[in-house]
């Protein structure tokens, strides 16, 4: 098994107001992106959005691929007990996965 260069990330490191972290779960920086990021995890977890797509657009080095495997950690912890949106986060997850190219963690 290979270590990928995103495998330290397991959430967003958000507080319970959805402020940034310093350094949590493995994210550092981009703390406007990753309270964006879960703002819309939280509009998702309301059920208030289904079925659509993020795109997340920079330069290269500036955090997509984290921010993405932060919210994926996310979905897979909250999302994946609830059998209702079990298809829809099995659909978010390979979106996801695709996008970032990272399929060597499963």
């Amino acid at each position: 098994m290979s270590i990928g260069a995103h495998s330290h990330i397991r959430g967003l490191g958000l507080d319970d107001a959805l402020e940034a972290r310093k350094v949590s779960q493995g994210m550092v920086g981009q703390t406007s992106a990753r309270r964006a990021a879960g703002i819309i995890l939280e509009v998702i977890r309301e059920g208030k959005i289904a079925g659509r797509a993020i795109l997340i657009a920079g330069h290269p080095g500036t955090g997509k691929t984290a921010i993405a495997m932060g919210m994926f950690s996310v979905i897979i912890l909250h999302f994946v007990n609830d059998v209702e949106n079990v298809t829809g986060v099995v659909q978010i997850v390979f979106f996801i996965l695709n996008q970032v190219k990272c399929w060597s963690i499963i």
